[in-house]
């Protein structure tokens, strides 16, 4: 496995375990998407954290949109 696929690998666990990942964690995530399939899982996770919670945060939302335009530009 890639070292880069590790280190994604890695992190989308973390942030799909923790409840309410860090900003900081989530910025490493992203600055770590190589893929669409990597961006597409990473939106994923994003999205099952929107649902979970009855009050998402701002910037949670602002996250999921700006991927989801990132995965637009690449279609």
């Amino acid at each position: 496995m890639p070292i880069q696929q590790r280190y994604f690998d890695i992190l989308i666990q973390r942030v799909s375990g923790d409840r309410y990942p860090s900003n900081q964690m989530l910025d490493r995530l992203e600055a770590a998407v190589a893929t669409n399939d990597q961006l597409a899982t990473y939106v994923d996770v994003l999205i099952d954290k929107v649902e979970e919670s009855w009050y998402p945060s701002g910037q949670m939302l602002d996250r999921i949109q700006r991927m989801m335009s990132t995965v637009a530009r690449a279609s």
